[in-house]
């Protein structure tokens, strides 16, 4: 069974608090890490997490605002302090990479390895033999994208009994079967729906950053597995949702429940309140499957099954 984790390392707004660092959330999938936002220290939070910084890596900025792209610099210098090899891929707005570029040049940061940046723009963005990145304009004061990972179909789980009854020989031709291939046996041609289960669906995670809701963010996030979505503010402080173009709770649940997505989870609490509890509580009448993120907190994305 192939894991998908979602790891969230940072989980405040603007400002960080004693229980909440600054955004950045992770998602791992059999050694590569997908780091969505990069806010400070959080070069630190992969450290005491136990990431590891020179595993294949895709950094997804949403947009340039200090708390969403401060922890960058040093978390690319601490990598090539590390002696990074592999090549590193940055998606996110176009002044990201001239901002990257100035700030290394003025404080002598140099890369042990190769920077790639994409340039952030609605459609897919990045694909990679286990999955791909989607992205979609958010709805902030500044250029702002959400984005969606999705992770390719894959074949069903492989059941060895029925391979040994059909004479199947471990090795090479289990392999084959295992990623869909038929193999010939004596003569006689052995089908991977034989010796599989049903086809596993791929998985999805969608992630907002700053944003006002919007329909165009209900059709990225559609059928999600786990949508993480803009919860700055409680109901009662709409008004200030609006005007500093944020999300409350509420509004958050709206789109996971339009979007019929499996789980949401609220993150980017603003610092005005010590208990996010109110903002799950308001959120669930919409949207009953709920949950507050936390720093630390480690979200297991199920498997899904499809029929044949």
């Amino acid at each position: 069974m192939t894991k998908l984790e979602v790891v969230f390392l940072g989980t405040s707004s603007a400002t960080p608090t004693r229980g909440r660092n600054l955004p950045a959330v992770v998602i791992r999938r059999e050694g590569e890490v997908v780091l969505l936002d990069c806010g400070e220290g959080t070069q630190r939070r992969f450290v005491e997490l136990g990431l590891g910084i020179n595993k294949e890596m895709v950094v997804l900025i949403t947009h340039l605002h200090g708390d969403h792209v401060n922890g960058l610099l040093g978390l690319l210098q601490t990598m090539s302090m590390s002696q990074r090899g592999k090549r590193l891929t940055l998606v996110g707005p176009a002044g990201l990479y001239q901002w990257v570029k100035a700030s290394m040049e003025m404080l002598n940061i140099g890369l042990t390895f190769d920077l790639e940046f994409i340039s952030a723009k609605p459609g897919v963005v990045l694909r990679r033999p286990a999955f791909r990145i989607r992205c979609g304009r958010a709805k902030h004061s500044v250029e702002a994208y959400s984005y969606v990972f999705e992770e390719n179909p894959r074949p069903g789980v492989f059941d060895s009994s029925k391979a040994r009854a059909l004479g199947v020989p471990e090795g090479k031709k289990w392999s084959a079967l295992q990623h869909g291939r038929s193999v010939v046996v004596k003569g006689r041609r052995v089908k991977p729906s034989q010796v599989l289960g049903p086809r596993r669906e791929g998985r999805s995670v969608g992630y907002s950053g700053d944003t006002r809701p919007s329909p165009s963010l209900v059709r990225l996030f559609s059928g999600a597995d786990l949508v993480i979505f803009d919860s700055t503010f409680a109901a009662a402080d709409a008004d200030k949702a609006v005007d500093r173009m944020h999300s409350t709770a509420v509004e958050a649940a709206g789109v996971a429940k339009k979007a019929r997505a499996r789980q949401l989870a609220l993150t980017h609490f603003s610092a005005r309140y010590r208990n996010v509890s109110p903002l799950v509580t308001q959120a669930r009448r919409v949207f009953p499957k709920t949950f507050a993120a936390s720093d630390g907190m480690t979200f297991d994305v199920p498997e899904r099954v499809s029929e044949r």
